[in-house]
């Protein structure tokens, strides 16, 4: 069969996304056990902090309770010695024997090796371990094109899963949503990539509900039984957190039986790609994601867009933006134009001009903004417009920009798994397992050694800079044109841009199944 992949079900786009540097050296990704891909093999409690246990006992949330017990060092604490199985001593046979077996049977790698492990220079060993060289210029994003604040999370897949699927009885969690808890389908943890299909099936963390390993695809396998429910459908959690805010819009409420009814209906690999996507994602979607340059938008985060909140922001006035068409503003506008039509059109007519205000706003509301900024240029009448015109071309143009919905529209907030990377997340479950252990160790029941390491060691969410534009405080021919003109800077927005309207066609489909 040979390396393939599947793709996120909502916007078509690879999850094995890599990057290159302008010398040719690439950026490796981490592999499923959180290190670089070119970084030997690690013992993975090395990464646990000595310092968060030795302030254990200062720690609010814990009291010992066995003051007397030896004080011996825990197996994983980093300062503990082990004296069995670690020695690499060539006379040791049995543990070289033992380091080839689980070399051997490390298959997690596997699929990665397929990709890029023959073009690896391993005689660079000069450079950082996180470096690996590439001879194929299409091997990676360029990060002189996009920069990793742009493109955090491109990487991380989850899958909606369903509850028959699930090796433990669903319950509601720390992180649940509400629609998960009388739904047929709940989501799964999160992770960094996917393995090729012939190697392996994703491992997700956390391990909601036992679902540790997910089997998910964008077509129904031969072998598979069960029927379409027992596949997992992929998705980024950026692009779910855009489907969530348009069916609230759409649906009222998050439509997940909906949208895995459509995802089920079209489970096969041969409708998956007929699917209407951009031309840049057709053309990328070969047996390995084909990095084309000038396409670097389509792994751009959609939530988080550099530049975009200052720029909404430098559009808000502390006074109400005028609104020209109320009877003052209509009189003095056209004064403006009247001296204006006076000193540059004389001689000429501009049968625009004699039309009253509520006509020309008509004529307005038939054209797109193309051919509003030509009639602009091309007769006085329009050139001053108001600033009511220009929102609603903003929200004609431009729906996806929800900072300027009305907070009735759509009340949101981004998903957690939007805020979190899978490297944050099996930290923090790490750290936070390893803390609960110790207090179990120190008398703590499991409930209250667990519930105590989640407030010792809470998620690291990034929250997103969010900007609400007030409707009438806002000049939105500023917003309209600068977002125009940084355009090509602003790679989120153009990525949203296409996700939205992919989860657009998304939703008319949902609507036709539903009748």
């Amino acid at each position: 069969m040979g390396y393939s992949e599947f793709y996120c079900q909502l916007c078509g786009v690879s999850f094995n996304i890599l990057f290159r540097l302008p010398s040719g050296e690439f950026d490796l990704p981490y592999d499923e056990r959180g290190r670089k891909s070119a970084e030997p093999a690690v013992d993975e409690t090395e990464s646990v902090n000595s310092a968060d246990e030795d302030s254990i006992a200062q720690d609010l949330d814990f009291i010992s309770r066995e003051e007397d017990e030896d004080d011996e060092p825990y197996e994983y604490d980093s300062d503990h010695e082990s004296t069995d199985g670690m020695s690499l001593d060539g006379n040791d046979t049995s543990a070289s024997e033992e380091s080839s077996t689980d070399v051997q049977e490390d298959t997690e790698m596997q699929w990665y090796s397929d990709w890029v492990a023959k073009t690896f220079d391993a005689r660079r060993s000069g450079l950082e371990e996180h470096i690996g060289y590439y001879d194929s210029p299409m091997s990676g994003y360029s990060l002189d094109a996009i920069s990793p604040e742009q493109a955090k999370g491109c990487r991380t897949a989850q899958f909606l899963v369903h509850k028959s699927t699930a090796t433990q009885p669903w319950q509601s969690d720390a992180l649940h949503e509400s629609w998960e808890v009388k739904g047929d389908w709940f989501l799964s943890g999160i992770c960094d990539g996917i393995p090729s299909r012939d190697v392996d099936i994703p491992r997700v963390w956390p391990a909601r509900n036992g679902m540790e390993d997910i089997e998910a695809d964008n077509e129904l396998p031969s072998y598979r039984e069960g029927g379409p429910n027992g596949v997992a459908m992929p998705f980024h959690p950026w692009c779910f957190d855009i489907f969530c805010r348009q069916s609230k819009v759409q649906f009222q409420e998050i439509n997940v039986s909906g949208l895995m009814m459509w995802r089920n209906s079209e489970l096969d690999w041969d409708v998956f790609r007929s699917f209407p996507r951009t031309e840049e994602v057709n053309r990328a979607r070969e047996q390995w994601w084909n990095h084309e340059d000038g396409s670097e938008h389509l792994v751009a985060n959609p939530l988080f867009v550099p530049g975009l909140p200052a720029l909404l922001r430098d559009a808000v006035r502390e006074h109400i933006v005028s609104d020209s068409t109320s009877s003052h503003e209509v009189m003095k506008s056209s004064q403006v134009m009247k001296s204006c039509y006076t000193s540059r059109h004389t001689g000429k007519s501009d049968p625009f001009y004699y039309l009253p205000w509520e006509i020309r706003l008509l004529v307005i509301d038939y054209l797109c903004s193309d051919s509003i900024n030509n009639l602009s240029r091309a007769s006085l009448a329009f050139a001053n417009l108001p600033n009511s015109v220009w929102h609603k071309l903003v929200r004609k143009e431009m729906p996806w920009l929800w900072e300027a919905w009305e907070e009735s529209e759509c009340m949101h907030t981004t998903l957690l798994w939007s805020k979190v990377s899978t490297a944050e997340m099996r930290s923090n479950l790490r750290e936070s397992s390893h803390y609960a252990q110790v207090l179990m160790e120190c008398s703590y029941s499991r409930e209250d050694a667990q519930e105590a390491a989640v407030r010792r060691f809470p998620l690291p969410l990034a929250e997103p800079d969010e900007v609400k534009l007030p409707r009438a405080n806002t000049d939105w021919h500023r917003v309209f044109t600068q977002i125009r003109l940084n355009w090509e800077n602003l790679k989120g927005l153009q990525n949203r841009q296409r996700i939205w309207r992919d989860v657009e066609e998304v939703v008319r489909r949902i609507r036709k199944l539903e009748g």
